[in-house]
């Protein structure tokens, strides 16, 4: 039996997957923090990654007396969108490869912890609106990322059974995720992140490509 070339499906995360924002967030956050007498460090960055803005919230609200909540958030995204707008980089590997699948007729999907709106300015940015045919963002589901809501959502829009999909992320919190929604699961490992946290994936690799993405039979079975 001849082994696919190409997966059935692709959903993809978004921030540190395909776009370099986590280093664009973790300043934003960092700065609006000191404001309060907070100085974060590499281990609360660390347990905020892909996680969406009401679980970062009530864990840095645990830590610091951060304010009104609302005031908060409207000086982080103020900070947040400046440093998007200056400095967002979209990581290669990926743009190529949603570039190739979409070619070959793939159905690509987004699933992220960040906002709907976040998403499309990010694929804007790439030039990859047309390549997408669903988004999920944090505001679209009741359950984010470790649960597996968003991908599980994504795939419902895609028309493919979830255990057909393959989904690409860049954190634990992401694998568990695509895993948990039965999805083949790749996780790719970017600069400041460990690789021990990506181990619960079916594979870890150090660049996205098309052949990264189609599971082997062994691996499906795992």
């Amino acid at each position: 039996m001849t082994s696919p070339t190409l997966p059935t499906a692709v959903v993809f995360d978004c921030d540190g997957t395909l776009a370099d924002t986590e280093r664009l967030a973790d300043a934003a956050w960092q700065v609006t923090l000191r404001e309060h007498g907070y100085e974060a460090g590499p281990e609360d960055f660390a347990s905020m990654i892909g996680r969406p803005f009401p679980w970062c919230w009530d864990y840095m609200s645990a830590r610091a007396d951060l304010g009104d909540r609302e005031q908060f958030l409207g000086r982080l995204r103020s900070r947040f969108q400046r440093l998007f707008d200056d400095d967002l980089e979209l990581h290669p590997d990926t743009v190529a490869t949603m570039r190739e699948l979409a070619a070959a007729g793939v159905p690509l999907a987004m699933a992220s912890s960040s906002r709907h709106e976040h998403v499309v300015k990010v694929l804007q940015r790439g030039d990859l609106t047309d390549l997408v045919s669903v988004i999920v963002g944090a505001d679209d589901v009741a359950l984010h990322k470790p649960d597996p809501t968003p991908y599980v959502v994504a795939a419902r829009g895609l028309g493919v059974p979830a255990e057909d999909c393959t989904a690409v992320e860049d954190t634990g919190v992401g694998v568990a995720a695509g895993r948990a929604a039965g999805m083949f699961t790749v996780a790719v490992v970017r600069p400041g992140i460990d690789r021990a946290s990506l181990v619960e994936a079916h594979r870890v690799v150090d660049e996205v490509s098309v052949a990264a993405l189609v599971p082997s039979r062994e691996e499906i079975a795992s």
